[in-house]
């Protein structure tokens, strides 16, 4: 519930954001048109009035000619621009007298007495700035001037004008209204649509945390949200691995643990009992299973912190010859006493960025396992080679130890890595080991940025084999 009334809030915060920028966009275009109309507008009507000023002037000097002076006569040649463009037109003498009104010379433009007498007293003065003035050229001479102003107004704009930029400024308020709403009602379902990903993701991390491992937001696509949502699904699998390996290795590690205790414990409720003697036949039985455990445990512990991804150990160039031939010369002795032969293949100078011990410790893990599996007169061969990467660019070192063993089935290969796994299950614990060497080499091999790959014949053999970047050496 408190989940529906957050994503609510943040749908409704969200769609008032768009309608608050609604209203902002049309306060702002309202603003820009009324400055619009007081500053562009204006120099566009006088612009026209300057071409109505010129425009009479001309009449008038044609006029004036034909006249030979100033004369009633002459204004039956002055065009009658006043109805058709809401201005009053006056002509000036060159004494400054007014010898034309347009307004009082055409009486369809008054209806009384005192209209006709109030613009009789009203004459345009040319140092007025809403006035437009253009002087009459007759011959080069100045004979007179025209005056040219917006009736009914102290400005340029005319009342027609001025009702149109009302009338603009109210329908720009309207739309600005209307865009409000429908911005408002857009912006509500755009963000319902936008928080509800988001919703998802919230549900499920709040069934994560609360025990549900399968719970998965569910979101595909290419946008923020939805990585973001593939992200979670992809940290909460990673979470439900974790947690299944560790359920995994809990168990496991009880399983073994249990077998040795048992023999520790049984062995010593027996010679407590007086069934067996306290002698060092039985007392061995404790000693055995008690460094088994020391083993395990220690064995634990090293995989634990080669998994540990912060855990760092020292890489120097080197060549991957030395780590094998060490492990040889330990194992050697061995090799030979249990009646098996060894073939060793090595090239020389293969240089690899690593650490000899950790790769001593992962070939020795992989030799001891074929030594382990090989019958008597069997065949363990040793090679270091260099090959193309997957990629057919780069070259990797390679490291390859192969036996005539008892070999794997498919579905052990799939187990081979797996913590406690054991090849041949109808041997004993103590001969068939702890299970825990090959994925501590699998570890060292992928730590160094590389891999560990086996192949393997039930009843013919197994070769395992390392490969890891190749790095020139400086020469």
């Amino acid at each position: 519930m408190n989940h529906r009334a957050n994503r609510s809030v943040f749908a409704t915060r969200l769609g008032f954001a768009f309608a608050l920028i609604a209203a902002m966009t049309a306060v702002l275009a309202g603003v820009i048109t009324y400055v619009a109309w007081s500053l562009s507008f204006e120099d566009y009507i006088r612009r026209n009035l300057e071409v109505t000023s010129r425009y009479v002037a001309q009449h008038a000097a044609t006029g004036y000619t034909l006249f030979n002076g100033w004369d009633f006569s002459h204004r039956t040649m002055i065009p009658q621009v006043a109805p058709r463009q809401d201005v009053t037109v006056q002509i000036f003498d060159n004494d400054n007298r007014l010898i034309y009104d347009e307004s009082v010379f055409n009486p369809g433009l008054h209806d009384s007495e005192e209209f006709l007498s109030r613009h009789e007293r009203y004459e345009l003065r040319a140092d007025d700035y809403n006035v437009i003035t253009h002087p009459i050229i007759v011959d080069y001479v100045h004979v007179g001037e025209v005056r040219v102003l917006a009736r009914g107004s102290t400005g340029l704009l005319t009342p027609h004008d001025l009702q149109m930029r009302t009338s603009s400024l109210v329908a720009l308020g309207a739309a600005g209204f209307f865009a409000i709403i429908v911005s408002t009602i857009i912006g509500m379902w755009y963000s319902r649509r936008l928080v509800a990903p988001i919703h998802k993701v919230t549900v499920a991390a709040q069934r994560v945390r609360d025990g549900d491992e399968d719970a998965r937001s569910g979101l595909e696509g290419d946008d923020e949200i939805a990585q973001l949502g593939i992200t979670f699904d992809r940290m909460a699998e990673s979470i439900q691995r974790d947690r299944d390996r560790e359920r995994k290795m809990t168990g496991d590690v009880a399983h073994e643990l249990r077998t040795p205790l048992m023999g520790i414990q049984a062995t010593v409720e027996a010679i407590e009992d007086g069934v067996y003697p306290a002698d060092s036949e039985h007392l061995s039985i404790i000693t055995r299973e008690t460094k088994r455990l020391a083993k395990l445990t220690n064995s634990l512990l090293e995989l634990n912190r080669l998994e540990d991804e912060k855990s760092e150990f020292p890489i120097s160039l080197m060549d991957i010859n030395d780590p094998v031939n060490a492990s040889l010369s330990v194992n050697g002795a061995r090799i030979e006493a249990l009646g098996l032969h060894l073939v060793v293949e090595l090239i020389p100078k293969i240089y690899i960025n690593g650490n000899s011990a950790r790769l001593q410790q992962a070939v020795t893990n992989i030799l001891t396992n074929s030594i382990r599996y090989t019958p008597e007169g069997g065949t363990i061969t040793v090679r270091t080679y260099v090959e193309k990467a997957d990629s057919g660019i780069d070259e990797q070192a390679c490291v390859s130890v192969s036996d005539t063993g008892i070999g794997m089935s498919e579905q052990e290969l799939e187990q081979v890595f797996g913590r406690f796994w054991r090849a041949d299950s109808a041997r004993d614990r103590a001969t068939g080991g702890i299970g825990i060497g090959l994925p501590i080499t699998k570890e060292i091999v992928e730590r160094h940025k590389g891999q560990i790959k086996v192949e393997s014949v039930e009843g013919e053999g197994t070769t395992f084999t390392i490969t890891m970047p190749l790095t020139m050496h400086p020469h």
